[in-house]
């Protein structure tokens, strides 16, 4: 990228463009983590589904289970369909049965990240059958 072409995308990111701050916060990662980790929160705030799912990961890994879930749900109607994956495993340990059916809904639309969840949740119940059906799915 030349420095036309950054200096262009920072002021669209400046002009609060939720794609051009997450393609910024991409293009600076290397050389300034405070700029990447900024710029994907004002991204995800402004509803860009790649940069809601990589916060709520971010708020997985520490254990911030109410602001992963948000982050993944706005992700998830931004059109992000992993997103909607980890909202259904999120629910599993609250409402199982409808995070079971949105899981089968979801890897029946096609979803592979879908189907390796309900392949893991099987295999934890010892479903093996439920579980190697939904594993094939997934590949």
């Amino acid at each position: 990228m030349t420095d036309a072409e950054l200096r262009e995308l920072k002021a669209r990111a400046d002009a609060d463009n939720p794609d051009a701050m997450f393609e910024y916060a991409r293009h600076v990662h290397a050389t300034s983590q405070a700029a990447y980790e900024k710029y994907v929160r004002l991204a995800a705030q402004l509803g860009q589904p790649e940069a809601c799912e990589l916060l709520g990961d971010k708020y997985m890994e520490a254990d911030e289970c109410e602001k992963a879930l948000h982050f993944y749900r706005v992700g998830a109607k931004s059109g992000r369909p992993d997103c909607a994956v980890k909202v259904a495993i999120i629910r599993l340990s609250i409402d199982e049965p409808t995070a079971i059916r949105e899981l089968e809904e979801l890897a029946e639309s096609g979803i592979k990240s879908a189907c390796s969840a309900l392949a893991e949740y099987y295999k934890a119940l010892g479903n093996r059958k439920q579980a190697n059906f939904w594993r094939s799915l997934a590949k």
